[in-house]
């Protein structure tokens, strides 16, 4: 009978513990993410039309640290997506739609060049001065790059 009493406070004394320690840093996690919310940073967004045109440019953009793709691209042209468990589908860019077997896909610059994007605009959370390149274009297994 012992045992069990003991047992029983070693498992309350562990749970304790537990809840504390996950208090403690959720609060610690709330109050940094309050924090960077309010940060602004820079970002460079270009829209390639799929049509022959120069890429649109918005460079310098102002974002609040975390932002996603979609966020900037919302703040910068008008956007028509579709929202699923996968994620942002972009169905159009500025009255531009997915079609003729072109969608849009994304782009992102670093040192190394052009990265397609592998996540849906939603799920992707800019850097500071990141440069980032909306591209409409047939989807094939390895799409042109930008550049």
């Amino acid at each position: 009978m012992k045992k069990w009493i003991l047992l029983a406070l070693v498992v309350l004394c562990w749970a304790s513990a537990s809840s504390l320690t996950t208090g403690y840093y959720y609060y610690q996690y709330s109050d940094l993410s309050s924090k960077v919310k309010e940060t602004k940073i820079t970002a460079n967004l270009g829209i390639n039309y799929g049509n022959g045109t120069a890429i649109r440019w918005i460079n310098e953009t102002k974002i609040n640290a975390g932002s996603t793709l979609l966020d900037l691209t919302k703040l910068a042209v008008s956007v028509n997506y579709t929202e699923s468990l996968a994620g942002a589908s972009v169905n159009a860019i500025d009255s531009v739609p997915n079609s003729d077997g072109k969608y849009w896909l994304w782009w992102s610059y670093s040192a190394y060049g052009w990265t397609f994007g592998q996540v849906a605009s939603d799920r992707y959370v800019i850097g500071q001065n990141e440069t980032v390149v909306w591209y409409r274009e047939a989807y094939s297994a390895n799409p042109e790059s930008p550049s």
